[in-house]
């Protein structure tokens, strides 16, 4: 039986949460941001250069980019969540953001974690539904957030489904 749009909505603030989830910690590691330079064409020494960075840099030591902080929101979500999709859903793409910002440097070899918390679900018509989410990112032992973005995902269930 084909659920409604409503039962969909509410499948999937299931899913979420109506609060907000807190993530395990994550180690930021070296090897990352040296994969992450790799893959972006950015040997950016603040990011890839131990030594250098602790020489010449502000943060005794390397920090992570900006844009690995923000990629790593699909793994938060999913690993907090405990599944890539949510029941009955084909699949989910990244819609886009709303906002970002990148406040305070993550350190590597610090652990962080993402505060995450629904703000809305709509449906957008033909099995589509459209969930905006807020996601503070903690550096462990730091009280201001290191990013905090506002990030639309597009979850879609069969089409019949409406």
């Amino acid at each position: 039986m084909a659920k409604s749009s409503r039962e969909i909505i509410e499948a999937l603030w299931d899913f979420h949460g109506r609060g907000t989830k807190v993530s395990e910690w994550l180690l930021v590691e070296q090897a990352y941001m040296d994969g992450f330079a790799k893959v972006t064409l950015d040997p950016d020494w603040m990011h890839t250069d131990p030594e250098r960075a602790k020489r010449e840099g502000s943060w005794d030591g390397t920090i992570a980019f900006g844009f690995w902080t923000l990629s790593m929101l699909t793994y938060f979500m999913r690993s907090t969540a405990g599944a890539p999709d949510p029941p009955g859903a084909l699949y989910t793409l990244n819609y886009g953001l709303d906002r970002v910002r990148l406040m305070a440097p993550v350190p590597v070899g610090s652990r962080i974690r993402n505060h995450y918390r629904v703000l809305d679900i709509e449906d957008r018509g033909g099995g589509r539904f459209l969930s905006k989410s807020e996601n503070r990112i903690e550096v462990e032992g730091l009280e201001k957030p290191a990013m905090v973005a506002v990030w639309l995902v597009m979850t879609f269930f069969p089409p019949q489904a409406q």
